[in-house]
């Protein structure tokens, strides 16, 4: 029996899929968008590849939709409990359809996870979130399916590669992500991507680096398409914040006290219900367009895309007072790193650093300043560890600064339950009890 928690859900994934169809007609003849969509599914999807510069704007939203809708199956079909980490995983999913996802590369990773569910004799419904966001791995697919050299001339081979390498990353998901929580304490809202980001290294070690193979490059970014990422995402947005609004009674009754939220083992869905989180995806999806506007970041594919990977933490615990500090402290890296706001892998970057908002919410803002500028000056180093092949790159460098920082900072302070602004000093049992008399 689907829930009423799961029709709303299911509504909003169609809602965001729909959107993306309905605006392929106005970006050009329809036969240049299906001939976008065979580029991009016929190419390697190595970050950051725009898909904009690849096949066309219509081709991308073509491609947005039909993976979104493909992700809306998915979750119907397999009759899941979704909350608001299954919003997460359809947000991440179609935001990396502008640039590393698509319709092609996503079916090995999804078939290893139901390959694992039937070997380990569980149902799908319990995994169908981490199927999803296996598909972090389906450039692997991709690159296997179309570049690697060392199979070339062989497509047989190519095939055998790309489904089998799709199929490991997602039937290896599963079994790790148990463990990850270890690791961060539920610091970082990606629990799936520091998984994702170590599978990588495995992946492109076997495939480059001990097969002797030469690690390819991507160096093609896209030009500015300013009309499209801003209509999309202020479109998307807006019509979000006032279908929430509306379905909230006509009110903002209970935002408030989402703002209030540390972000730390947050679920939004669960505790303000999904109309609520609705309109408060909907406003962080415009919080996050105009920091995007002020920092001059280019207008590309992977910029629309990561506006909507932002929207993927909203649900769960993500909102503008708990992730300012985390883009403040991106702010203060650029000042003083050779990097700029504008750059595109920092671009891409802080969609993921906002990940750390929990670090923010629980120790203070000045942690969460911290952190951001942690992982600012992080995110372009780590991509080399799995050769650009895992697209959840910031969400791993998020688990690396939790590992990092966290420890450092439970020593000194006290976890709030309160948003503030200076974290709180941990007190020694000593001055806890007063002086000894």
């Amino acid at each position: 029996m689907i829930t009423a928690k799961n029709r709303s859900i299911l509504a909003i994934m169609l809602a965001y899929s729909a959107a993306a169809l309905l605006a392929v007609p106005f970006c050009g003849p329809l036969s240049a968008s299906l001939r976008g969509l065979c580029a991009i599914l016929t190419a390697p999807a190595q970050l950051t590849i725009d898909y904009f510069l690849l096949g066309t704007v219509g081709g991308t939203l073509l491609n947005v939709g039909l993976v979104g809708l493909s992700c809306t199956a998915l979750f119907a079909v397999s009759r899941a409990q979704l909350s608001g980490t299954s919003l997460m995983a359809f947000f991440l999913t179609i935001g990396f359809s502008f640039f590393g996802i698509n319709l092609l590369n996503i079916w090995p990773c999804l078939l290893g996870t139901w390959l694992y569910t039937r070997a380990a004799r569980e149902p799908f419904a319990g995994q169908v979130n981490i199927a999803v966001f296996s598909t972090a791995l389906a450039p692997f697919v991709s690159e296997a399916l179309f570049r690697y050299p060392a199979f070339s001339g062989q497509p047989a081979l190519r095939l055998l590669l790309g489904v089998g390498l799709g199929a490991l990353a997602g039937f290896l998901m599963p079994m790790l992500c148990r463990h990850s929580p270890n690791l961060h304490k539920g610091y970082t809202l990606y629990n799936a991507a520091a998984v994702a980001g170590f599978i990588g290294i495995l992946l492109s070690s076997l495939m480059f680096r001990a097969a002797g193979v030469e690690i390819p490059t991507n160096t093609r970014i896209g030009g500015d398409h300013r009309i499209a990422v801003l209509g999309f995402a202020l479109t998307t947005s807006l019509a979000a914040l006032l279908a929430g609004f509306l379905l909230n009674g006509r009110s903002a009754k209970g935002y408030a006290a989402m703002l209030r939220s540390t972000g730390h083992r947050c679920d939004f869905t669960q505790s303000a219900g999904v109309p609520l989180t609705l309109m408060h995806t909907g406003a962080f999806g415009l919080f996050a367009t105009a920091y995007y506007v002020l920092t001059g970041a280019p207008m590309t594919g992977p910029t629309l895309g990561s506006i909507v990977c932002l929207l993927a933490i909203a649900p769960c615990g993500a909102h503008a007072l708990n992730m300012l500090p985390i883009m403040l402290g991106y702010a203060l890296a650029a000042r003083f790193a050779s990097f700029t706001l504008g750059t595109q892998a920092i671009v891409v970057g802080l969609c993921f650093a906002g990940a750390l908002c929990p670090v923010s919410g629980r120790f203070g803002a000045l942690a969460g300043v911290l952190a951001g500028a942690v992982h600012a000056c992080m995110v372009t180093s780590v991509v080399t560890f799995h050769c650009g092949l895992c697209l959840y790159n910031g969400g791993f460098t998020c688990g690396i600064t939790a590992l990092l920082l966290v420890p450092v900072l439970e020593t000194f302070f006290t976890p709030s339950d309160a948003l503030r602004l200076l974290p709180l000093r941990r007190h020694t049992e000593t001055e806890k009890s007063g002086p000894a008399h």
